[in-house]
């Protein structure tokens, strides 16, 4: 019913934009959308790539997140049954294989449970997305009625950042491109003390909880 569901969800926003927008620009939306599956497509790169296409914000924000929830709720409820396809399934394997190297690279995520997995959908980690947070959830054995919602909130949360976030910068480039070069140095910067002090502070308890 869930699979279903969020299908269907998928299917009518795909049609409203065939009467809002055409045919035409509708091919190209869903191309670039078709992008964020490729591996190394993440939303801090399908986002901007969006934008500058001319994509309004609220298609790019709705598109991202629906994808986001198909992929979980396909990989919550269907897993078994997805491996047993045979492209699809080696696919699945390699994903599989993949979250367990990062349970191990981001072993906070564990000890949090669903803050970790809340976290590892909004940051955007290296290889983090809506297939290894699922993976990650059904290692744990966190419900699906558990797991998704925890998903759908990191992935709203990181979206509406990632877009409105790029949207300010675009935004601050057509008044002024310094104003843009220094608002995007000062996030990086902010996120780079942050991920320093976050690594210290995680490697400070896993070495507490040794001794």
């Amino acid at each position: 019913i869930f699979s279903l569901g969020i299908i269907a969800v998928l299917i009518l926003w795909v049609v409203l934009l065939f009467f809002l927008f055409g045919g035409a620009q509708l091919a190209v939306f869903l191309g670039l959308f078709g992008a964020y599956f490729a591996p190394g497509f993440g939303k801090e790169s399908i986002i901007p790539i969006l934008l500058a296409a001319g994509c309004p914000l609220w298609v790019i924000i709705s598109g991202v997140i629906i994808l986001d929830m198909v992929l979980a709720v396909l990989i919550a409820f269907n897993f078994d049954l997805l491996l047993k396809v045979p492209l699809l399934g080696r696919v699945l394997s390699h994903f599989t294989t993949k979250t367990a190297t990062l349970l191990k690279e981001h072993r906070w995520i564990v000890g949090l449970e669903g803050i970790g997995l809340f976290l590892f959908m909004y940051i955007p980690f290296m290889g983090s997305s809506a297939i290894n947070t699922a993976l990650i959830g059904r290692i744990l054995a966190i419900h699906p009625k558990v797991l998704l919602p925890i998903i759908f909130a990191g992935s709203a949360g990181a979206t509406l950042t990632v877009a409105v976030g790029m949207q300010a910068i675009i935004n601050l480039w057509f008044v002024n491109p310094w104003y843009a070069v220094a608002a995007v140095a000062g996030v990086a910067a902010a996120a780079f003390i942050l991920w320093k002090l976050w690594q210290k502070h995680v490697a400070a308890r896993f070495e507490k909880d040794r001794k």
